[in-house]
């Protein structure tokens, strides 16, 4: 999607040149007052505009998808929260245009999610503005409606299992690996650094995006073909239980490399099921996930890392290169086919 970034006096002028018919718009802010000043300004500018406002991300997200307006209008220290990039990817799927509101154009040139973006100063608001959002509007993502039909593979062993973790940028790469899986594929547990509030809201995204089914884990799960388990919030690691056969284990312990849950914590607990596994490690900031990921490859993993080209922050996939642990580098798009693949061999090839 696009995001524009404008001046806080000229986002009024903004929506007024783009829409000149009922428009639902939900405004952002958590400034109870400045919540309440732009209700009123947005109010005026045209009869029939319905007005949403939330003052936290949750609630942004909560009505966004439910309520589906035609434009977000948030504030830029919302945006600049990790959490806005579930926002952002909800907002491309439900094609809503977005407006963050900014006093400093420039600074969103140097937020990590923000690439590609079209960064509107005072000066600059003129016919060219409304064509960009207008096209925004126009152009609809289709990862969560365009489901692939699954080609028919061979028969895969009947114990794998596929490992992932990500960090920023993560959740559209996740959508767009997971979208290959269906409800033939080895059980999956994945690790996003996504707030403990979003938790839900993430799972019922990525839900939305695979012909599998993805569901939050519980302690002592078994681990079922066709299922993607995700961690129900933050106050646990998602880990496998040193059994027999893998089974899930939520652990209470402190955060690792910064993060709970972590995707070291997860990658390492496959351990003992190295030769069974096949890990990937995704886009992200820090180097979470390449001490796990190294190890499970000396352990007999299968490892693969996204490259630097698809990849929003070349973080830890790059820690993890440098550590020695991955045995092929791929795109985004070649991820998801790749880790199905493996799950018909065993280590690298």
């Amino acid at each position: 999607m696009t995001v524009m970034a404008v001046s806080r006096w000229n986002v009024l002028c903004l929506l007024a040149a783009l829409f000149g018919h009922d428009i639902k718009i939900l405004i952002a802010h958590q400034s109870t007052l400045l919540l309440a000043r732009w209700r009123h300004q947005v109010a005026t500018l045209a009869a029939g505009i319905d007005i949403l406002q939330a003052s936290t991300l949750t609630d942004t997200y909560h009505l966004a998808e439910h309520q589906m307006p035609d434009c977000v209008v948030i504030d830029e220290a919302m945006a600049n929260r990790a959490e806005f990039e579930l926002l952002a990817s909800l907002f491309g799927i439900l094609n809503i245009a977005c407006v963050i509101v900014s006093n400093d154009v420039r600074a969103a040139y140097s937020h990590p999610l923000f690439r590609g973006i079209l960064i509107v100063p005072e000066q600059a608001l003129n016919n060219e503005v409304k064509k960009s959002i207008q096209h925004v509007k126009l152009t609809v993502r289709s990862v969560h409606t365009n489901q692939q039909t699954f080609v028919e593979h061979p028969p895969l062993e009947h114990d794998r299992l596929i490992l992932i973790g990500s960090s920023t940028g993560g959740i559209d790469a996740l959508m767009t690996v997971t979208q290959h899986f269906d409800q033939h594929s080895p059980p999956t547990l994945i690790v996003q650094h996504t707030g403990g509030r979003f938790s839900k809201s993430l799972i019922r995204l990525l839900n939305a995006a695979s012909p599998a089914t993805v569901r939050a884990a519980e302690n002592g799960m078994p681990l079922e073909r066709g299922y993607i388990y995700l961690a129900p919030n933050d106050q646990a690691h998602l880990m496998l239980a040193p059994q027999d056969k893998p089974h899930i284990a939520l652990q209470r312990d402190a955060a690792v490399t910064g993060h709970r849950p972590s995707v070291d914590a997860l990658f390492k607990s496959a351990l003992p099921f190295a030769a069974q596994t096949s890990a990937a490690l995704l886009t992200g900031m820090g180097k979470d996930g390449a001490a796990g990921l190294t190890r499970l490859r000396a352990a007999g993993a299968h490892t693969i890392a996204q490259d630097p080209r698809t990849s929003v922050v070349y973080g830890m996939p790059r820690v993890a290169m440098e550590m020695g642990g991955v045995c092929v580098q791929l795109s985004i798009e070649q991820i998801g086919p790749a880790l199905l693949k493996s799950c018909l061999m065993k280590g690298c090839t």
